[in-house]
């Protein structure tokens, strides 16, 4: 996993401390870039001279990215970084480059106190001169929040699902024709309608997004405060959490990877609305004549869980005897314990792994031209909401079964993919910023 560290926010604040710490940590593939590097001569002395400050910059942006370029493990950027123009540049080539950008910020009690610092920091700043930086701090809001995959594997996934895509176009005759309908309209080929190059912003690494924040407004900095003030939140940032690739989502705007989080912390992390209505749009016109039948796929269900729903409000309670557990290709993984009940039931199983709470949770693999990554999380609710009415009225849909994959055609384009061994995933938690 490469990471982008950047050391936040004032002079002798215990950001060298922290520089320290993590240059230890990394010590086999790290990079300290610092602008104030640039005014220590050869004798270790310090010079500054405020008419070079734009060069020194300029000397520490071509360092960071001459170590990307040499897929340095962490990049650290230890400049002061206190407001976002200044660590756009950063960002950007993170972005480029697919590194993960994680703030680091100190947690010692005089870290704003210009009195304190003053008096601690080696490079005789005035007061003035700190009191100014002080005024000028904003928190660097992220777009988002979410869970990030490195290169390595999200490449893997990306292509796990443009292969499944492929061969539920050859498996379900009525799924191509629907999708070859589309594609003829958005004028390319149905092989290529689902594909991360038709996404606005196309990014090296994907990710699961577990709060989204937005542009900055009066409200979006509400909505982060309240989120990044939750301490568990906080102190996850940075951290590994593991999930699983279940299955993936095909429709006619988008291809996702659906997950599923065997840590029970991970799901104090989320904060997307499971219930969120989709949006309609027409779909194809299906001639469900077509649609060729094939032998139902039928498991061993004697263990499966049976759990609550959390599709309404789902809270924790100390002392609940409820537990609520997922089934994992026939391997219950504790995700939750102590859910408070509903008063709906569903059963859990291959062909239903997930629902309610953090159901949306999925890896957007790829777009038709026109879609935005958005609407995965959205064509995901619709569907779990159509596999669980096939299930509950015993509806009988084209089916196909292979080693590695049960496939299930639900028309209008729409098919789900159930992974018999699902793909376990290492993700960091951290924000993405523009």
């Amino acid at each position: 996993m490469f990471s982008w560290l950047l050391p936040s926010v004032f002079m002798q604040n215990g950001k060298s401390t922290i520089v320290k710490h993590l240059t230890k940590l990394y010590s086999k593939s790290v990079v300290v870039c610092s602008a104030d590097n640039y005014f220590i001569d050869s004798e270790g002395n310090y010079n500054f001279n405020i008419n070079r400050i734009g060069e020194a910059h300029r000397v520490c942006q071509q360092r960071t990215e001459e170590a990307c370029k040499n897929n340095v493990l962490a990049v650290i950027v230890d400049n002061t970084n206190i407001r976002t123009d200044e660590c756009k540049h950063y960002f950007q080539k993170a972005s480029n480059y697919g590194y993960v950008v994680i703030i680091v910020e100190p947690r010692t009690d005089w870290k704003r106190d210009a009195n304190t610092l003053m008096n601690r920091n080696v490079h005789q700043v005035p007061i003035e001169v700190i009191e100014g930086r002080l005024r000028q701090y904003n928190p660097l809001i992220p777009f988002y929040f979410g869970l990030f995959l490195n290169q390595e594997q999200s490449n893997y996934i990306i292509q796990e699902a443009y292969d499944y895509y492929q061969q539920a176009l050859q498996t379900f005759y009525q799924l191509k024709k629907d999708l070859e309908y589309v594609s003829r309209d958005k004028n390319i080929s149905v092989h290529n309608l689902l594909n991360r190059a038709n996404m606005n912003v196309q990014t090296k690494i994907l990710h699961c997004t577990m709060k989204y924040i937005g542009k900055i407004t009066d409200q979006s900095r509400k909505d982060y405060t309240n989120y990044a003030a939750n301490r568990l939140i906080s102190h996850t940032l940075g951290k590994m959490c593991r999930a699983y690739v279940v299955g993936f989502v095909i429709t006619p705007r988008t291809l996702g990877a659906r997950l599923l989080f065997p840590d029970r912390h991970t799901w104090a992390l989320w904060d997307q609305d499971d219930n969120e209505i989709p949006k309609k749009e027409s779909p194809p016109q299906v001639d469900t004549r077509d649609n060729k039948k094939t032998r139902p796929y039928r498991r061993n269900n004697n263990n499966r869980s049976r759990v609550t729903t959390t599709t309404d409000n789902l809270t924790v309670n100390d002392d609940s005897n409820s537990t609520m557990v997922r089934s994992v290709a026939g391997e219950d993984v504790l995700l939750v314990d102590n859910v408070s009940r509903s008063n709906t039931t569903e059963q859990v199983s291959f062909l239903h792994p997930t629902f309610g709470y953090l159901s949306r949770a999925h890896l957007t693999c790829g777009v038709a031209p026109g879609s935005s990554a958005a609407q995965t999380g959205q064509d995901i609710i619709e569907m779990i909401q159509k596999e669980s009415d096939t299930i509950q009225r015993n509806i009988p849909i084209p089916e196909s079964n292979d080693e590695r994959t049960v496939m299930k055609y639900f028309g209008n384009g729409q098919c789900i993919v159930y992974l018999k061994e699902p793909m376990p995933v290492e993700t960091i938690f951290s924000g993405c910023f523009h």
